[in-house]
């Protein structure tokens, strides 16, 4: 109930949003005129940052790490084409960063790592591409395909000896969604995909499940498949000259989630309420031609996946609950691409 709570709030905010975006149109001329024509053909875009952190102290008297050096990657890029009544794009959504110190022999260790690939094929009915109405001139009926995974080994760097004990790794897990549904882009800043049927295919390689379950994988399996709603919606803006927004929110309900009883002896609630959220947010501050400052912070919620432990508490999820946090600021080179 708090996760579809939460789901009704953020909805909230997306539809202001909109809202906001549609009295911009509405300053610039009657929406009936088409003055926000599409652009045909192809359009692409990315922006790239390059962060690092590296320190020294020798014989320092107030103490701290003689040696570090820290440093991480994101880049997001699209290619979009645009063609009568038909819409095709592609998004990349790379992150990575690693840290080095010298109280652990620079063994590095993860910061970030993330991939995220995404295709979406869309169709209009040509009787509303010649549409006076905004909705319909802006809506298609689209598939989408996604790709979620990571590049390297990762760790619970708590626990002892933990190089031994990954916890996942490419392809380890692996989520794979194909949804059918259709999409709303009134603008190059805001758009809602809403799907009633989709697919979800988590993998895993068995040594993980060997146990106990992992990532939603039972224990003693490799997969599982997913089918429910699915939503995702993305938004950018430029808050000042040098200072751009993007936020993406993803929202998934099983249908065929069902109560687990588990090996403690309780009853884990679960159902197609309970909803699973990923929510990005990335602020990119330009402070000159090729350097940068970056923000992102995202939250996770997903009932299946529990965080991690933590040395002050033995249960199977960290102080946060079942809810995962990341926050990354980098500040270094900085390029976007046009």
């Amino acid at each position: 109930m708090k996760q579809f709570l939460l789901f009704v709030c953020l909805l909230s905010t997306i539809l202001t949003f909109a809202q906001q975006d549609k009295k911009s149109d509405a300053v610039r001329g009657d929406l009936s005129k088409k003055t926000d024509a599409k652009t045909e053909g192809w359009t692409h875009g990315g922006l790239l940052n390059i962060g690092i952190n590296q320190g020294i102290l020798e014989n320092w008297s107030a103490g701290g790490e003689r040696m570090s050096f820290a440093g991480n990657g994101q880049f997001n890029g699209f290619m979009t084409r645009i063609k009568g009544n038909t819409l095709f794009e592609n998004t990349i959504d790379l992150y990575y960063g690693l840290n080095y110190v010298a109280s652990n022999d620079f063994i590095p260790r993860k910061l970030d790592d993330r991939i995220d690939l995404s295709t979406r094929y869309g169709v209009q009915p040509k009787s509303w591409r010649d549409s006076t109405k905004k909705f319909k001139y802006h809506t298609y009926f689209m598939g989408l395909l996604r790709f979620q995974s990571q590049f390297t080994e990762g760790y619970e760097y708590e626990i002892g000896e933990w190089q031994l004990h990954p916890k996942s790794e490419f392809l380890s897990p692996a989520y794979i969604t194909l949804a059918l549904g259709a999409e709303y882009r009134p603008n190059d800043h805001f758009s809602i995909f809403l799907s009633p049927l989709a697919g979800r295919f988590t993998t895993v390689k068995s040594k993980y499940t060997m146990l106990s379950s992992a990532f939603g994988v039972e224990e003693g399996e490799t997969a599982r498949f997913e089918l429910g709603a699915y939503m995702t919606t993305k938004y950018k803006t430029q808050l000042t000259k040098n200072i751009l927004f993007n936020s993406r929110l993803d929202l998934y309900s099983n249908y065929l989630a069902k109560n687990k009883n588990m090996p403690e002896g309780y009853i884990r609630k679960d159902n197609p309420g309970n909803i699973d959220i990923l929510w990005d947010n990335f602020f990119a501050m330009k402070i000159s031609k090729f350097i940068g400052a970056g923000l992102g912070f995202t939250m996770i919620y997903d009932n299946d996946i529990p965080g991690q432990k933590t040395k002050n508490n033995n249960t199977a999820y960290g102080p946060l609950g079942w809810w995962q946090l990341k926050e990354v600021l980098n500040i270094g080179f900085s390029y976007k691409i046009k």
